[in-house]
């Protein structure tokens, strides 16, 4: 037979904690008791407990056990009392038992749905203020976008000076002695070998290795106690075995394959091949606006090759004397003069720089060096 348990009640009339569950009658106000929920001292709810950690737990003794009744307490409609499952009539307004539709069980569920269904308005509550949360950062966070990207104009600028610089990379005709598993376009060949081009694990052979093995087998049971409500003001303990596992080593045999590296053999090639290479490059640069390309004076066995191009102006902040440097496409660049006035917009990021008009419209794009 399963042990039973004390269980304990807390009066919602005059706030009493730990009455114990064989009395009726709170023992402060006299009120029976009606809408409470039974526990146990120290117990969480579907705790499970070991056989060597039940001490603290107060058993009642085995000739009461075998006379409790284990059917949950009914509840009066009337006078929201409990009532032991042996009586017909209510202790407190003496109702009958057929009139009362609900015992513990049934009065707690229905009260914890209600407690259930009121507590989403709180929910949603929170859910607005968070959201109104969000709504109030996503607002900061455009808004500081906003700003960052924003515009700053200032006529305070002087073009104080120009540059530029042009550069043609020069390129050598250079005969290369090369080799390789194929000749590339234009090459021509001057040797021929077989090489390993490459190595391939082949199984060789099988052989048995001895191999460390570990399995988890069951060493004993152990027992553990849950503890179900009756719904009167005791519980019932319930025994479980749970199966406790150690780890098992053991030796086992495999077969496992032996490879070797097979050499695999191609044609390998020498060859001469002739190929345009960079050697030096002719430069040229001025701070006047009159560019031009350098001449390279090109030998026979040279051409040009790709063209670079850079044009700058330096532009003087009139208020504290800064330099800054900035390029600009040529043909932009040409249309200045020295000692212009300029208008300089620039978002606050100090991104996406332009010469302007005083509006803030951008005229030319400027990239800051």
């Amino acid at each position: 037979m399963s042990k039973i348990v004390m269980g304990y009640w807390d009066c919602p009339y005059c706030d009493t904690k730990g009455v114990r569950g064989d009395q009726a009658v709170c023992p402060s106000c006299g009120r029976p008791r009606g809408q409470v929920r039974f526990y146990m001292k120290g117990q969480a709810q579907n705790q499970a407990r070991r056989a060597d950690d039940t001490a603290d737990i107060e058993y009642i003794d085995e000739e009461t056990a075998r006379h409790v009744n284990r059917n949950p307490d009914w509840y009066c409609s009337f006078c929201e009392t409990l009532n032991s499952d042996n009586a017909d009539t209510c202790r407190s307004c003496g109702a009958s038992r057929s009139d009362s539709e609900a015992n513990y069980f049934q009065m707690r569920a229905k009260l914890d749905a209600a407690r259930a269904t009121a507590t989403p308005a709180t929910g949603r509550r929170s859910s607005k203020s968070f959201l109104l949360i969000l709504a109030v950062l996503a607002l900061a966070i455009v808004g500081l976008f906003t700003y960052l990207n924003g515009n700053t104009t200032s006529g305070d600028y002087l073009l104080s000076g120009v540059s530029w610089e042009r550069h043609i990379q020069v390129e050598q005709h250079i005969l290369y002695h090369e080799s390789g598993w194929s000749v590339p376009a234009g090459g021509t060949i001057t040797g021929q070998r077989s090489e390993v081009h490459h190595y391939d694990n082949v199984v060789d052979h099988y052989e048995n290795v001895e191999v460390q093995r570990s399995r988890r087998v069951i060493d004993h049971y152990e027992t553990t106690y849950t503890y179900n409500d009756l719904g009167n003001g005791l519980f019932e303990q319930v025994p479980h075995e749970n199966p406790v596992y150690k780890t098992e080593y053991y030796t086992d045999t495999e077969r496992r394959p032996v490879y070797k590296q097979v050499a695999r053999y191609q044609t390998r090639y020498d060859y001469d091949i002739m190929r345009w290479t960079p050697t030096r490059t002719a430069s040229a640069s001025g701070t006047d606006q009159q560019p031009y390309w350098p001449d390279p004076q090109l030998a026979n066995d040279e051409r040009e090759g790709d063209r670079a191009e850079a044009y700058r102006i330096r532009v003087t902040n009139t208020r504290d004397n800064s330099v800054t440097t900035y390029r600009m496409a040529e043909s932009d660049w040409r249309q200045l003069t020295p000692g212009d006035p300029l208008w300089i917009t620039a978002k606050r990021n100090n991104s996406d720089i332009h010469i302007s008009d005083e509006s803030g419209n951008p005229l030319m794009p400027l990239i800051k060096e």
